[in-house]
């Protein structure tokens, strides 16, 4: 193991940390400093009794603590250069967990290394396949971890670390060291029942196969066949009693059936292996590079675009300033009130007489040269209006003409009834004939209103004369 960090300090008591969870292993790093010393396992005494009453005692007797530095083994927690051919004779050291700051270690990992801890990015590294299934945690074992984990969390006091928040035992140091301590001793106990089980001279002792199941399964089996090929695991055996599981129970602190729980903590520890932050790392650099890029394209085609269009609004501008006026702008739509008030002024205009008009030239001089095109655009046509005038003219003298021929006739028949009735006089209203035609004159067709002319005849019956719409009068008596 290859511990890997900046500072010095943090590196050292990272991994003293980790080696003191084992009990009483760090009172007995004597044979740590060189993998050719084994004083340890030269003058180790198994214990003989055991007072239940006394940790020490039960400690001793469990085999505790379990000595990984023996031979073949080193423990240097700050690794200087000249001990790098140490590490590389695997003849002479066949295991060691060490720290350094010098990234020669960190970029040659492969080389010195099976597992890289690197503090700074705080990441585990396994570059050794063959330690992956047995450094593979059981469903009881992340059950248990997770419980520790999380009650560490949930306690945890930046500003006092060495004490909860809670100031209770959950969360505290004693808490943590009692937890691991109680999962090394359920380990080694679980170990003994297993070998028990799988002794052949031990199935007589079992009676009926009524029997708890091998416990081992919940230690992770294969991290079992790792250890059992150590020196480390050879003291433990030869120094411990076969029947230590009659002393503690050979069972996992949270053995149980798998939950909901253990299948999504499964899952969340197949996606981490995964690794897909690192794989979609270079992917999102990427796509971000090409979204930034994109964005800025856009925004300046956008910029371009509004360039082009006031440039083409100037051009417009200038054309028009060079042919003499002003651009005009013809989707403004005139108002109703403009409309009106052109209306008003053209009716005003036909309605003054004829000698206070002001000629049309007097008033050239008067309006500007750049106007000029806009007043001859915005003059009424005429041509249509004389049209009507004529058109009105024309009924009107038909309407006249048949008017006087029917006035001419009724004269006569009226002559001849005055002479013989008695010689009565006819008169005529000859100024209704006058209004009549000026009305008509007046008034158009399509809004000609029934036209009623009385005529008196002496002695008799007034008569009534109707004017329709077609221009034909008829006599109504």
């Amino acid at each position: 193991m290859l511990f890997f960090g900046s500072r010095c300090e943090r590196l050292c008591m990272i991994q003293f940390s980790l080696i003191s969870l084992i009990p009483n292993l760090l009172s007995h790093l004597s044979d740590c400093a060189s993998p050719d010393l084994d004083t340890y396992a030269s003058t180790f005494t198994p214990a003989a009794t055991l007072k239940t009453s006394s940790r020490p005692s039960l400690l001793a007797y469990m085999g505790l603590p379990i000595q990984i530095f023996g031979k073949g083994s080193l423990f240097g927690p700050y690794t200087p250069l000249q001990q790098l051919d140490i590490l590389a004779d695997s003849n002479r050291t066949q295991s060691y967990i060490v720290g350094s700051t010098n990234s020669l270690l960190l970029q040659q990992r492969d080389r010195y290394s099976d597992i890289l801890i690197n503090l700074d990015e705080s990441s585990i590294s396994i570059s050794n396949p063959s330690l992956r299934s047995a450094l593979a945690l059981s469903a009881a074992d992340r059950r248990w971890i997770d419980f520790l984990t999380q009650t560490v969390t949930s306690t945890w006091d930046p500003q006092n670390p060495s004490r909860p928040t809670t100031l209770a035992y959950m969360g505290s140091e004693e808490f943590i060291r009692l937890q691991f301590e109680e999962y090394l001793l359920a380990l080694l106990s679980a170990v003994k029942y297993h070998l028990y089980l799988c002794d052949p001279s031990s199935n007589t002792k079992i009676l009926d196969g009524n029997h708890d199941p091998d416990p081992i399964v919940d230690f992770n089996p294969d991290w079992l066949a790792a250890w059992r090929l150590t020196p480390s695991y050879a003291l433990f055996d030869c120094s411990t009693d076969a029947h230590l599981f009659d002393i503690v129970e050979p069972r996992h602190p949270t053995a149980g059936a798998i939950t909901i729980d253990d299948v999504q903590r499964r899952i969340a520890q197949q996606i981490q292996t995964l690794h897909l932050d690192d794989r979609f790392a270079t992917t999102k650099e990427t796509v971000g590079k090409h979204l930034a890029t994109g964005k800025e394209r856009v925004r300046e085609g956008v910029e371009k675009l509004w360039a082009d269009i006031e440039a083409f609004k100037e051009q417009r501008r200038k054309a028009a300033l060079e042919n003499g006026g002003h651009p005009a702008n013809t989707n403004t739509a005139r108002t109703p009130e403009a409309r009106r008030g052109s209306t008003v002024s053209t009716a005003s205009a036909s309605n003054t007489p004829e000698k206070q008009r002001i000629p049309s030239s007097a008033m050239a001089p008067a309006i500007p040269a750049r106007f000029a095109s806009a007043a001859a655009a915005r003059a009424p046509d005429m041509t249509a209006a004389h049209a009507s005038v004529a058109a009105a003219g024309q009924r009107a003298g038909a309407y006249m003409s048949s008017w006087g021929a029917w006035a001419a006739e009724k004269r006569k028949g009226w002559g001849r009834g005055g002479s013989a009735g008695g010689g009565g006089t006819t008169t005529t209203t000859t100024e209704h004939v006058g209004d009549a035609a000026a009305a008509v004159e007046k008034v158009p067709d399509a809004q000609m209103q029934q036209t009623q002319q009385v005529v008196r005849r002496p002695g008799k019956k007034k008569s009534r004369e109707v004017t329709g719409f077609d221009g034909i009068g008829r006599l109504d008596a």
